[in-house]
């Protein structure tokens, strides 16, 4: 994609041209507001979360791209994507997300050496993407959970995969739009390419069977912004107003993808080379989710994503949610808000996101060790 192609793109979508209109992509912000100040901190009204449902709209995900900003966690995702026998991995992409503008090559160094590290290097395309959100606008770095190289300890060597010539949200169009309604986009770091790809192309969009992401927590006042939406807030506007199946990786991962201290001691006993990459990759994440947000162990997102995708029994409840991005606030820009106020007597509106509340901690660990034993 030329710089000059980037520049009109990024020109519709702040003459609000682009192919949700200036009203579907800036004016959330007021209805937004609104959702928000009936849940705000003090309030005693806080708005439900949608309707309870055993399974989501997006089913039968065989075929997949896997959108990625490796990152630790993208790591053992990605491996666990390369080597399931149920998904298809048409192509990795590479998305903003962890390592921050600066370091984008980096991600991109990684995604290439996680792919070589599965056994695919030379087999699986690897495409560079956007490099910074939409609108260009700064986001955290998260190298305080990812480290230096985005893999804990592990020090990336050079590996005989490359990265394509095509950028990859042509990739994606190209993918996409010659199997319609064949192709799942796996989303673990920012939306950026997704939503480019929607702004680019009509087709792509009708033509997606659906994305399945990983953006954040539940809306609670208290709550700050889950860091994938944060990483490009308006991408993240543009795919959930897009109107295709969307799934979100919600509450469930919060609770049902912890790896605790048996299972790193598993891990070590397998011996293999993935376990040992596993265990080195997650050494920094452990430690800081442990100390920093009470968790038992590692919290693992993103590989349960990919574990609901490949098994779709994994995910055992979800809410439908209408749901909305802030892009205004000062402290919660970036947040995901969903739910109405039922004591107004406004019907909740009907959901454009399923969000995976409750997960089978079981069976993701069984897959995840499954990916492990390989040598």
């Amino acid at each position: 994609m030329s710089e000059i192609t980037r520049r009109h793109l990024v020109q519709r979508v702040l003459m609000g041209t682009a192919l949700f209109g200036a009203r579907n992509l800036l004016a959330g912000a007021q209805s937004v507001a609104a959702v928000t100040q009936a849940g705000a901190p003090g309030s005693s009204i806080i708005p439900p979360t949608g309707i309870a449902e055993n399974q989501p709209k997006l089913q039968g995900i065989r075929r997949v791209i896997v959108d990625t900003d490796p990152g630790n966690d993208d790591a053992l995702a990605l491996l666990m994507a390369l080597t399931h026998p149920q998904l298809v991995v048409e192509a990795v992409t590479v998305c903003p997300g962890n390592m921050g503008i600066e370091k984008y090559d980096q991600q991109v160094r990684n995604a290439r050496y996680v792919v070589d590290l599965a056994g695919k290097g030379g087999k699986m395309p690897v495409y560079r993407g956007m490099a910074h959100p939409i609108l260009n606008q700064p986001y955290p770095v998260a190298t305080f959970i990812h480290g230096k190289y985005g893999l804990g300890e592990v020090e990336v060597t050079e590996v005989k995969q490359k990265a394509e010539p095509e950028h990859a949200v042509d990739a994606m169009r190209r993918i996409v739009n010659a199997s319609p309604g064949e192709v799942t986009i796996l989303a673990l770091g920012g939306l950026t390419n997704v939503a480019m790809a929607m702004l680019m192309d009509d087709a792509f969009t009708r033509n997606l069977r659906g994305v399945l992401f990983v953006g954040g927590k539940y809306a609670s006042p208290g709550m700050a912004p889950g860091y994938n939406v944060l990483v490009d807030p308006e991408a993240a506007d543009i795919v959930v107003r897009s109107g295709i199946k969307l799934t979100m990786v919600g509450d469930a991962s919060r609770r049902d993808s912890i790896l605790v201290d048996a299972d790193y001691d598993r891990a070590a006993k397998l011996d293999t080379r993935l376990s040992r990459f596993f265990i080195a990759s997650n050494a920094l994440r452990r430690t800081y989710e442990m100390k920093y947000r009470g968790a038992a162990g590692s919290i693992n997102a993103d590989p349960l994503a990919i574990a609901m995708a490949a098994d779709s029994t994994i995910g055992q409840k979800y809410m439908s949610v209408a749901m909305k991005v802030e892009l205004e606030g000062k402290y919660t820009r970036g947040q995901l808000v969903y739910g109405e106020d039922i004591y107004s007597g406004h019907p909740i509106p009907p959901g454009n996101v399923d969000v995976c509340i409750e997960a089978n901690a079981t069976k993701f660990k069984e897959m995840v060790f499954e990916t492990l034993k390989s040598a």
